[in-house]
């Protein structure tokens, strides 16, 4: 037989009024061919083959007008194994061969109907969306049955897996370890599950949705939806399909099937799939779909390999051209030493060098690596530093895994040893030889600088005290409220509250004062501050910036009631609102022993930690200290920023001084009746101030209107000016220039909010709907 197209002029072919005998569903068509949003299924019978009688049903898509000649061109353009002839308008002969199969007929033409309906000729009948069109060679429509015709493609379909070495998100611990993959209709995505003892597939998908929040599934003994959501793509089942599940390959029992090591679970929406089988039981087609689409692992949600840059470095051994960080992550705290050099070094060459310099630094091992160990018995440490029991110790070299010891550094290499316990396993390998699981680990713990030994000599920052004590003690550098030397106060504040108690982060947030509270002079008054909460932070402006210059240059106040109930603080400072700079804080108060909620904390172990002072008295801060951080401009420094340190030597909140040293002071400090807790800002005063430059007459904002407003503002001035809108973490959204009289600014392109517009002197708050 020959495949032709048939013209849609064909002429009238014979067709009959009986009703169809087949009747067959579009939901058990296997085998779709065309593209468009209106369907119908075709029904080819071969009801005097004399190989034996047989039909098959496809289901054709369209778009626009179609013809019956248009079901039957779409069917043989698509399928291979059907072929037909045309003689004087009539179809004489339709063929079907997939290799085993050939189909013959005597017939000299075939008849059809539609909707079990007579129909026109084949080039002219209107198809509809819906429409069922029966063809039989006989004209007899003697069949009863039909079988759906397969895809010829599915042979091809090659279902996706992954391997055990490609997960990079494992949940769950044990020897036993399976894969969860999900399909759905855009794209697939796995994760390892790991367990001890009898598990299901729910037990599984429990685990993984207890940790990864950004997957969740719906059902119990039959499943109901799966769903990713990670803020960014949300995804969900098709509506309407159900969700089938294969075990290594196989048709499964879904959420209660019992799985073994080294199984592979998949989840599929049939959206996705391709129909590989079909069976009929009780007049209902079940099919079997495999799903082609290349599988991805999810990756760990959140973990950020943390990194320090040179610049922050404190102590650096050796000289050269060349230079390198080192850090070691501990399960509890991370560290880092600088390391300079010329010629060729390894990593061996650059931990020498440090345990030679620093006698708190010290490791064991050649060729692998055994322990590192730290002490600083001057800081009060007792206990000394080094690997979980049970683990080794895995190292990176610029966050890719390196030869450890022996890896040859090169200028600006980042070197990393990490103790699996502080670590997030992002990846795993496989080792046949040995029967073993090894695992790539990110190490997300914030490394601090280690600071110079006194013993050294280059002490530039000292963490040993004792520091100067408290008010009236000789020596001290408190300064007064009422100070002659404070020229200003910060003009506006900015708080995010920290919880009342951080080990209860459904609990209520810090709401003790007003933002306004951290504006203008600092008082005698307890209830005249506003509190941060646990690890809130406080980011004060100033009507003119803060320069560097002779001694202190701003000094930060707080309420205690005495001399040694200390609540305490990191300072950071900023030139534009946007990249901050801390000031090295030392705490060497012992942390054998949790100081509590109204424990006392000496003063000479405290430096550069706001609140070391009483209330009246602010703890003073020099720019001098910053004058080799890059990012700032000490003689213009627009924002200082107040963060809580929480003060708990629970490593799991904790928070540690530029040296490493865990900070203790009283915690938890909450009281949830007055929504009181961490650090209470009475005010930020200023003494070294940036002038240059300034006129004598301030601008003053007379009027801002609409407030709130849903983009459009009018601003009154009464002088030209610069103008800045900083958001509530003071960074900056908006320049502008105002000029004398009325202003329009649009701010339509800003998210919902509550913003400052500061011009100069003049702060101004403007809500945004």
């Amino acid at each position: 037989m020959v495949k032709k197209l048939l013209a849609l002029t064909l002429g009238l072919t014979l067709a009959i009024g009986a009703s169809a005998t087949i009747t067959f569903p579009s939901s058990s068509v296997q085998y779709w061919v065309g593209t468009g949003t209106n369907q119908a299924v075709v029904i080819l019978g071969w009801d005097d083959n004399p190989n034996g009688n047989f039909a098959l049903a496809w289901g054709v898509r369209w778009n626009g007008s179609a013809t019956a000649a248009n079901m039957l061109d779409t069917i043989a353009t698509y399928d291979s194994r059907v072929s037909y002839s045309i003689s004087s308008g009539f179809v004489t002969s339709i063929g079907y061969n997939d290799g085993t199969l050939v189909s013959g007929s005597t017939a000299s033409y075939w008849c059809y109907t539609l909707n079990g309906g007579s129909a026109g000729a084949y080039g002219s009948q209107a198809m509809t969306n819906g429409d069922l069109m029966e063809v039989s060679s006989s004209c007899n429509f003697s069949l009863t049955t039909a079988s759906p015709a397969t895809d010829p493609n599915a042979s091809t379909v090659t279902e996706a897996t992954i391997a055990t070495s490609d997960i990079l998100y494992w949940v769950g611990t044990g020897s036993n370890q399976a894969i969860l993959a999900v399909n759905w209709a855009d794209t697939a995505l796995a994760w390892g599950y790991r367990w001890n003892g009898t598990a299901t597939v729910a037990d599984m998908m429990d685990a993984i949705a207890a940790d990864d929040p950004r997957f969740s599934y719906s059902g119990s003994g039959w499943l109901n939806d799966i769903t990713f959501n990670d803020g960014t793509v949300n995804l969900a089942g098709t509506p309407g399909n159900y969700w089938g599940s294969t075990n290594n390959g196989f048709m499964d029992m879904g959420l209660d099937q019992t799985i073994a090591d080294g199984d592979f679970e998949k989840w599929g929406d049939p959206a996705a799939g391709v129909i590989v089988d079909s069976m009929e039981y009780s007049g209902t087609w079940y099919y079997t779909y495999a799903y082609p689409m290349t599988i991805h692992p999810v990756s760990v949600p959140g973990v950020v390999e943390a990194t320090i840059a040179a610049s922050d470095i404190l102590y650096w051994v050796g000289t050269g051209s060349n230079q390198a960080i080192m850090a070691v992550n501990w399960a509890d705290t991370a560290l880092a030493w600088g390391y300079r050099w010329n010629g060729t070094a390894t990593v061996a060459d650059m931990m020498d060098a440090i345990a030679a310099d620093d006698p708190r630094f010290s490791y064991s091992g050649t060729g692998f690596l055994n322990d590192i160990n730290y002490i600083d018995t001057a800081a009060g440490m007792t206990d000394t530093l080094g690997i979980t029991p049970g683990n080794y110790w895995g190292s990176t070299n610029n966050s890719v895994m390196d030869m450890g010891l022996g890896q040859t550094l090169v200028n600006g290499d980042f070197e990393k040893w990490g103790d699996p316990a502080a670590g997030v396993i992002v990846d795993s390998t496989y080792d046949a030889n040995y029967n073993y699981w090894w695992y790539t680990y990110a190490y997300p713990m914030t490394i601090h600088p280690v600071s110079i030994p006194d013993s050294t000599g280059h002490g530039t920052e000292p963490e040993h005290g004792p520091f100067c004590g408290a008010v009236g003690t000789e020596g001290c550098n408190a300064i007064a409220a009422d100070s002659n030397i404070i020229v200003a106060w910060a003009t506006g504040c900015t708080v995010e509250r920290g919880p009342v108690d951080i080990t209860n982060p459904d609990g209520p947030l810090a709401f003790f004062g007003t933002d306004q509270m951290g504006i203008g002079p600092a008082t005698n008054s307890t209830t005249n501050a506003v509190s941060l909460g646990d690890g809130g932070t406080a980011t004060l402006t100033f009507a003119l910036p803060i320069a560097n210059g002779e001694g202190p240059d701003f000094a930060v106040f707080e309420n205690s009631f005495n001399d040694n109930f200390l609540e305490l603080a990191f300072v950071e400072v900023s030139s534009d609102g946007e990249h901050f700079v801390r000031f090295p804080a030392t705490s060497l108060t012992p942390t054998d022993v949790q100081v509590g909620t109204y424990g006392t904390v000496d003063p000479t172990y405290i430096n550069n930690l706001a609140g070391k002072y009483r209330i009246a008295y602010g703890t003073p801060f020099d720019l001098d200290e910053l004058s080799d951080s890059t990012g700032i401009n000490i003689d213009n420094i627009t924002h200082v920023r107040i963060v809580d340190v929480v003060g708990s030597i629970d490593p799991q909140y904790a928070t540690y001084d530029a040296f490493g040293h865990m900070v203790n002071d009283p915690w938890p400090t909450n009281d949830t009746s007055y929504g009181s807790g961490g650090f209470d800002l009475t005010g930020v005063a200023v003494i070294n101030q940036n002038t240059n430059g300034i006129e004598d007459v301030t601008v003053t904002i007379q009027s801002v209107y609409p407030n709130p407003t849903a983009g459009q503002i009018m601003v009154s001035a009464t002088r030209n000016a610069s103008a800045t809108i900083f958001d509530l973490s003071g960074r900056r959204m908006v320049e502008l220039d105002l000029h004398a009289g009325s202003n329009r600014i649009d701010i339509t392109t800003l998210p919902t909010g509550v913003y400052m517009l500061r011009a100069e002197g003049c702060v101004t708050k403007i809500v945004k709907y």
